[in-house]
């Protein structure tokens, strides 16, 4: 759900319950993928039942997953005042060999969307149809377990002190990340709008959990190393992320590691700890040949890099500022996000040259 304005800000923008997500969604076959599946997205009783009648008769009735916006949380209709939603899908990560497809499905999604409404008497359509027939708040799926990934802890401080032993030419500054943003409903009640650098509430997903850094200056001729657990690895996580932002706003998107990608990079560091594979460590440098270098680095764009101009825009972004986000999408056993306080946050080493005056 969005209330306020995408294009000038700030924004509301809470998660509408819990999400479709490809280890809850039902089709019309044995997969999540390639199959026929319906989505209902309402907040009416009788509305739904009526759409299940028709998809059921069309040979779907297996296939039908459900998104409730409960009126009891959001404003629904069609008047100026009624709150605007927002259906978003992400994808990522493809298992290897499928990568064309999910090209493919990005290129023309496979979907269709109709937007249903009882025929009606008068031509005004902000006037119901139907008397009230709110549906109640939807149970929502319970995140954590119980397992932590905090044993990995004395590793974690190792792995960070064998990365700063590594650069001693270089002066190492910590980042921590934190919460990023504030639950959905208790972030609606709250009023908790985004407004950069101000994160409020951004759950695209309330099957993730989003934590993230404060801005941070990474002039020419220094390197981040971003380095945590993989909670991929520990079970936490389904797909996990680092990504790295641009802007004291957070305007651009500039590159991203996902577990796969992250997979064994702490070896570089902890060959001989048994904790090695659950963790990771990834470089993204503006050192040129002076800074590290290998698979396991990423080369920034200059801090003064004009980075709107490839896509023919004017748009002023300061590449010197950075911000990281780190992602941990759906708990494999609970279908939902990992309890924050289940995980290891992710961190990052700013490293800046040492003065060679005396």
């Amino acid at each position: 759900m969005v209330r306020g304005s995408l294009h000038t800000g700030p924004v509301l923008w809470p998660s509408v319950g819990d999400p479709v997500n490809r280890g809850t969604v039902k089709t019309a076959g044995s997969t999540p993928f390639g199959q026929p599946f319906a989505l209902v997205i309402t907040g009416h009783e009788r509305t739904r039942a009526e759409v299940h009648e028709m998809l059921a008769a069309s040979g779907l009735s297996g296939a039908i997953n459900d998104a409730t916006v409960p009126p009891a949380m959001f404003r629904l209709g069609l008047g100026e005042d009624a709150d605007q939603f927002l259906l978003g899908i992400r994808t990522a990560a493809p298992e290897p060999g499928f990568e064309k497809a999910l090209d493919d499905y990005r290129a023309a999604p496979p979907l269709q969307i109709l937007r249903v409404r009882p025929k009606g008497a008068s031509a005004d359509q902000t006037k119901p149809v139907y008397a009230p027939a709110p549906l109640p708040v939807p149970r929502l799926r319970v995140a954590g377990t119980g397992a932590t990934e905090l044993d990995l802890n004395p590793s974690l401080r190792k792995l960070r002190q064998r990365i700063i032993d590594a650069h001693p030419g270089f002066e190492a500054r910590d980042v921590a990340l934190e919460r990023g943003f504030e639950q959905s409903y208790p972030g609606l009640q709250s009023n908790k709008v985004i407004d950069p650098p101000t994160p409020g509430i951004g759950a695209l997903s309330n099957d993730a959990d989003d934590p993230l850094s404060p801005s941070f200056s990474l002039p020419d001729g220094s390197f981040v190393v971003a380095y945590g657990a993989n909670h991929v690895a520990t079970r936490q996580a389904s797909y996990s992320s680092i990504s790295l932002y641009a802007d004291e706003e957070a305007a651009v998107s500039v590159t991203a590691k996902n577990h796969r990608d992250l997979r064994g990079t702490a070896r570089d560091y902890l060959p001989d700890s048994p904790d090695a594979d659950q963790l990771y460590a990834w470089t993204f440098s503006r050192a040129g040949d002076a800074g590290p270098t290998g698979p396991h680095v990423t080369e920034l764009p200059p801090a003064g890099t004009d980075f709107c101009a490839q896509f023919g825009a004017d748009r002023p972004v300061d590449m010197s500022r950075m911000q990281a986000v780190a992602r941990a999408y759906m708990q494999p056993e609970t279908l939902t996000h990992p309890a924050l306080s289940s995980l290891l946050l992710d961190r990052l080493l700013v490293f800046t040259p040492k003065s060679t005056s005396k």
